[in-house]
C-alpha cells in the first residue's frame, strides 16, 4: 500500500520499520513517565516525537503523535498515530471495544505542525502541569517555551 501526503509518498513498509516502533514506544513510556511527575494530568496534553531515520531528511521525517482523550498512565505505543512530514495522518490507532470511545488524535496537531515547520524540533510537548507553565514565565521571551 502507498500512501500520499502533499510532501512526499510513504510506502505502508515504512510505518513497520523499528524506527517507527521504537518512537511509538518511546512516546507512550514518556507519557506514562510524565503522568507519574506530574507534569500532564489525566488526558490532559501531548507527546509527539520525530522518526529519527538517518535514511530520511529530516523536514520529512514521520511524526508519531500521542491520542486525544486517553489517560497518559495507561498509553500503549500501539495507540499512537503516525503522521506524515505535512500533517496527514498515515497510521490511526487500533478501534478498542465497547465502552472505549474510538480514537481521536488531538486538535492540537496543526500546531505542533507548525511548530516542527518553524523550529525544526525533534519534539513537541503539550502540558497542562503547573510547572510546565511557571517554567514559561522564568523567561517570556525563551524561544523554547
Amino acid at each position: 500500500m502507498v500512501l500520499k501526503s502533499k510532501s512526499a509518498t510513504v510506502s505502508s513498509a515504512c510505518l513497520e520499520r523499528k524506527e517507527v516502533d521504537d518512537t511509538k514506544a518511546l512516546v507512550a513510556e514518556l507519557c506514562r513517565h510524565f503522568y507519574t511527575l506530574g507534569w500532564v494530568l489525566g488526558t490532559g496534553g501531548s507527546v509527539t516525537i520525530k522518526v529519527h531515520d538517518e535514511s530520511v531528511p529530516r523536514s520529512h521525517q514521520l511524526i508519531v503523535m500521542s491520542p486525544s482523550g486517553v489517560q497518559k498512565e495507561r498509553m500503549a505505543p500501539e495507540e499512537m498515530y503516525v503522521m506524515s512530514s505535512d500533517g496527514f495522518i498515515l497510521s490511526l490507532p487500533p478501534l478498542k471495544p465497547y465502552p472505549y470511545p474510538p480514537p481521536k488524535c488531538t486538535d492540537c496537531a496543526p500546531l505542533f505542525m507548525e511548530v516542527y515547520e518553524m523550529c525544526n524540533a525533534g519534539a513537541v510537548i503539550h502540558s497542562h502541569g503547573m510547572e510546565a507553565c511557571l517554567v514559561t514565565m522564568i523567561n517570556p521571551f525563551s524561544k523554547e517555551f
